[in-house]
């Protein structure tokens, strides 16, 4: 299934705020030089991601760009780690004869020992006015509505075309994009400790269908330890 354009725009719309337009349209008013300029990014092949799981002849793999090194490869942003956003890059890889679909909104990071752990996306909305703010600290009350003409459109239509909000595998086929989390690690915390964190974590994946009987698929939960090198 395609990605809904008006299932994306109210989604990447729902938690940001009138108040804060100003703030966006500064940025988005920077000299030519400084814009956004889109990294190109596609899914590699299979072997290239030692954290993933197969099931049901589908493999879902995972790749947490941890630093903000590895995330300056696909987004234009030389500090997005350390702003408190880490994508996440998932590829669905299909050996099946019909096509398999992946709900991207009801995938978790779960932490094997923390149960109280339980981070989802946040849209490409929020993501491009964290990253925009001058203050680099990260606001933790509920961010107020925000209408999309606000914002950088360079950086949004990446964030929000690389965005795994659903996702279609064809048949012998693959597919994917990412999603942006929040740790809960606190203010900058170290190389270490993220390892560290991710070390213990699992992404898990609820919602998995095929689209020749609608018919839902096991749930995968993919451990991130392979993906992290300490």
């Amino acid at each position: 299934m395609e990605m809904k354009t008006r299932d994306r725009i109210r989604f990447a719309t729902a938690t940001v705020a009138p108040a804060l337009a100003l703030a966006l349209l500064l940025a988005a008013a920077a000299p030519a030089w400084a814009r956004y300029k889109a990294p190109g990014w596609e899914a590699g092949p299979r072997e290239g991601y030692p954290a993933s799981l197969s099931s049901e002849g589908v493999t879902i793999a995972v790749e947490p760009l941890y630093t903000d090194e590895l995330a300056a490869r696909a987004f234009d942003k030389k500090d997005l780690v350390t702003r408190g956003i880490m994508p996440f890059g998932v590829v669905i890889f299909n050996d099946n004869d019909f096509p398999v679909e992946v709900d991207g909104l009801s995938i978790e990071l779960i932490h094997k020992e923390r149960g109280d752990v339980h981070v989802k996306t946040m849209p490409p909305s929020e993501v491009v006015w964290r990253v925009s703010r001058r203050d680099k600290t990260w606001r933790t009350q509920r961010i107020p509505r925000l209408e999309p003409d606000g914002f950088d459109k360079d950086m949004l239509e990446d964030f929000d075309g690389k965005f795994l909000m659903d996702a279609t595998a064809p048949p012998h086929g693959k597919a994917g994009g990412f999603l942006y989390l929040h740790l809960p690690l606190g203010e900058a915390p170290s190389a270490e400790e993220v390892a560290a964190f991710l070390s213990g974590a699992l992404l898990y994946i609820p919602k998995i269908y095929r689209q020749d009987d609608g018919s839902r698929m096991i749930y995968f939960e993919v451990d991130l330890a392979p993906a992290v090198k300490r």
